[in-house]
């Protein structure tokens, strides 16, 4: 697959409508989905064509939206049949589009009633009140799109095998950010404010990631971060390959994606930056569990026999 990479200043009018359309979609799954830990209900699923809240239960209406970044299009349907949806481009502003995602929203099943302001993210404006006109790019959001496919595969590969509990590959639409989380079992409250981070973070955990930059960061890495995070550092540890590196400001492995493709192997290469970081983490940190939770699986890949 290839892959152009962008920084994020390249880009960052159209990752600012990509970040906020899909966390339109998201807010609509915290609406109407029952709580999970570590906000496991609120999370979006890759699709072959961009992303999906995946089929939410609302009886005889239930439904689904889906953001097709080939197309640049939203789309949600339900399953009496009901079909909306809109277009993305040229440079309307985020009130425009999420005043066509509340009339696709009544025309597919009913409405729904949102917090119209964006998360975890650098824009403090409230989706209906935002009239900054931005130009969206349909080729700078499909190379956002087709990197963070090869981020699925590759950490859905590397975790697959795990035996602690997990959440798969998915996207966060509040970090912007294609991350799984591995749990050790063990419980470790967050000591400090915000709901958001009361709810992601009461086990000890492992998030391995992938996520485009930002206004503070330019580059799209992947990272490897633990929690609760440590106070060790880390730089010296031996994480691999000779491109990554530990950041004792965040407390965590980086590996820019630029670099993770300079190798003659990227996909190999991802997966020695997640097998060293895990192992680094796991073991500095004291992680229990860990004959069990490694052991291997009695099948393989493709079994013949099933």
């Amino acid at each position: 697959m290839s892959i152009k990479v962008r920084k994020y200043s390249e880009w960052k009018d159209t990752a600012i409508i990509v970040h906020i359309i899909t966390q339109m979609m998201g807010k609509v799954k915290l609406s109407r989905m029952e709580p999970q830990p570590e906000w496991a209900h609120v999370l979006l699923s890759l699709t072959s064509d961009g992303f999906t809240t995946g089929l939410i239960p609302y009886g005889d209406k239930s439904f689904q939206i889906e953001y097709n970044i080939r197309e640049s299009k939203v789309r949600a349907a339900g399953i009496d049949g009901r079909e909306s949806g809109f277009a993305l481009g040229g440079d309307t502003p985020i009130s425009g589009y999420f005043g066509e995602f509340e009339r696709m929203l009544v025309d597919v099943m009913c409405e729904t009633e949102i917090y119209t302001m964006p998360q975890e993210m650098s824009v403090k404006t409230h989706f209906h009140e935002d009239h900054e006109r931005r130009v969206y790019d349909p080729d700078a959001a499909m190379d956002f799109f087709r990197a963070s496919v090869f981020a699925y595969g590759g950490i859905s590969k590397f975790v697959a095998g795990y035996r602690g509990k997990k959440l798969m590959t998915q996207y966060f639409w509040g970090t912007f950010d294609t991350t799984a989380v591995l749990f050790s079992g063990e419980e470790a409250p967050w000591q400090g404010e915000g709901i958001i981070e009361a709810g992601a973070f009461d086990e000890q955990m492992m998030e391995l990631g992938f996520w485009p930059g930002d206004d503070a960061f330019d580059d799209p890495a992947f990272y490897i971060l633990m929690y609760p995070f440590p106070n060790a550092d880390y730089t010296d540890a031996g994480i691999r390959p000779d491109k990554a590196w530990f950041s004792t400001e965040k407390s965590e492995f980086f590996f820019k994606l630029s670099d993770v493709l300079s190798y003659d192997d990227p996909d190999a290469t991802l997966q020695d930056f997640l097998k060293s970081g895990y192992e680094i983490f796991t073991r500095g940190e004291g992680w229990p569990s860990l004959d069990w939770y490694e052991k291997p699986l009695l099948y393989g890949k493709g079994s013949s026999k099933l």
